[in-house]
Parts: structure tokens; sequence; C-alpha cells
């Protein structure tokens, strides 16, 4: 009898495997003829692959778009430098007496229209009878800051594209000085982050008049190599300077402030204040008393 139903079980085996139900057969003639089997698969992957990804817009090409949608016309004053141009604000002082004109230049990859602290003094410095000429500034340059293998390639790499980014500064810079001697009054130039740190160079190097005033914002460069080189050229510079940073800053700029203050008393730098001012926000400077600690500056060294 076991054997029996062992020779039953046997051919009840053989026979599903060899004829396929007639679930099987309407499944399989239903199954749509355009399908994609595993052979067509690395047809597709290789097509998605050629796919091109569009790169990130420039950030200063971005911010120039928005200023131009977002910004009253009567604010924008386009410049030329050769073939390229270039973006600033103009807003013309309101009390009737002139004290002259503040240039401003934010950070690099930040707007003309930053809520970090230019668009305040662009908005309120007119107010005390200041013309502001604000610079959109340029985008961050490639390759900043280097990282090929050894430290002297390193160096010698973020010599030359700063080197390159300082030289169209400097171009830009001496074109908004030709416009702001149209105004009467003093120079005053407030410029944050690494743009404050190049400016510095460009003074100490005398590729640009230097200004009556110059107010720093956070000034730092990304190494350190480069941070050295800007704290001394930050005390040798005879320019009146007010150093301003924030408790809570970018972690260079904190680093930096008790090396550039001993920095300007070896030089026995006279017109330097060094001064920190207290946030909530990081990297945000609070209105009030930016604007207090620049007209302080002002008043102590005699304007």
């Amino acid at each position: 009898m076991r054997i029996f139903l062992l020779i039953l079980f046997l051919l009840f085996s053989v026979s599903s495997f060899a004829f396929p139900s007639a679930t099987q057969e309407q499944a399989s003639k239903d199954a749509p003829k355009n399908s994609t089997t595993k052979q067509d698969q690395p047809a597709q992957d290789n097509q998605a692959t050629k796919a091109k990804i569009r790169l990130p817009r420039d950030s200063e090409k971005q911010f120039n778009s928005d200023i131009k949608h977002y910004v009253k016309n009567a604010d924008i004053t386009p410049m030329l430098l050769g073939s390229d141009e270039f973006i600033t604000l103009i807003n013309e002082e309101t009390t009737g007496t002139p004290k002259g004109v503040a240039i401003l230049l934010s950070n690099w990859q930040q707007a003309a229209t930053s809520p970090k602290a230019i668009n305040f003094l662009r908005t309120n410095l007119p107010h005390q009878g200041w013309t502001t000429i604000t610079i959109q500034s340029m985008t961050k340059p490639e390759h900043y800051p280097s990282v090929k293998d050894k430290t002297i390639a390193q160096n010698e790499e973020n010599k030359e594209t700063l080197t390159q980014y300082k030289n169209k500064l400097s171009k830009i810079i001496a074109k908004v000085m030709e416009k702001a001697a149209n105004y009467p009054g003093l120079f005053l130039v407030v410029a944050e982050g690494s743009n404050a740190a190049l400016l510095v160079d460009l003074y100490k190097t005398n590729a640009n008049k230097q200004p009556d005033v110059l107010v720093i914002l956070s000034g730092h460069l990304l190494t350190k190599t480069d941070n050295k080189n800007y704290v001394e050229a930050l005390a040798s510079i005879n320019v009146p300077i007010l150093n301003l940073y924030l408790k809570y800053d970018n972690k260079d700029v904190l680093a930096l402030a008790p090396q550039s203050l001993s920095a300007s008393k070896k030089q026995l730098k006279i017109y330097y204040r060094q001064q920190q001012l207290n946030n909530h926000v990081s990297g945000y400077y609070p209105h009030k008393p930016l604007l207090t600690a620049i007209n302080g500056w002002l008043k102590h060294i005699g304007w």
C-alpha cells in the first residue's frame, strides 16, 4: 500500500512540473508584450547615467537677478569693469548735511541685501548723513582652500587663487571709489568676512586708495597661513580701524581676535579698536549696538 501511494505522489509531482496550470497559461497570455526584461535593464540604466545634471547657478548671478527683481530700480546702479558688469546699490543721504560716503561690501556668497549686517547699514546710514554704495560681492573663488596633498602645494595654489580674486576686487573697489568721489565728505568702508581680510591686504600693498575709516565685521580667511598674513597686515596699515566681531561667531574669527589685538599693540597702532558685540543668532549683528559702535568710533577719532 505504501509503495502504491509513493508511486501516485511521484506521478503527480512530475505532471505538475511538466504541464503548466491553466492559471499560469492565462497569466502568460495576459502579460504585456513590451514588459521590461532583465536583459533590457542595463540599456535603461545606461540611458539614466547619460542624463545631464545641471550645475548650481553662480551665486553672484543669482543675487544679481534677485536684486534686479526685488529691489526698486532707483537704488540699482550697474557698473562696468571692462566687459563685465557688477551691481551696486546707492542710497543717498537724507539729512541735508552730508558726512560722506559709506562703501559697504558683504562677505562672498552673501547678497548686497544680506540681513546679517550690510542691509541694515545700507538703509539706516543715509538717515545719519551717509550716502551708501553697497557692492554685490563676487562668488567665492574656486579651489580655495586648496585640497592638494602637500602643504607647500596648498599654499602655492591658495596664493595664486587669492591673487586672481584680489586683482578683480581691487578694480571693483577703485571703480566704486571713483563714483564715491562725486559725493562730499569722508570715505568710510565697511567690509565683512573674507572680503574684509582681502581688502586689508590690498590697502597694505597700496593697491587701492585707503579710506578715512575702515570697519571690519568678522574678518577672517580660510587657512592658518592666510589668517596669519591677515593679522600682520591689519596691524601694519595706517587707516583707523574698528574691528568688530560677535560673541557667537565663526571659530576662526574668535581665534583671531586676541592675535589681532596683540599685533596692533606691538605695532603701537593708535587708531585701532576691537570690540565684541553680543548676539543671539550666530553670524548676525545686532542692529542698534552695531550702529552705536560705528558712531562711537567715528566720534572717538574726531569725525
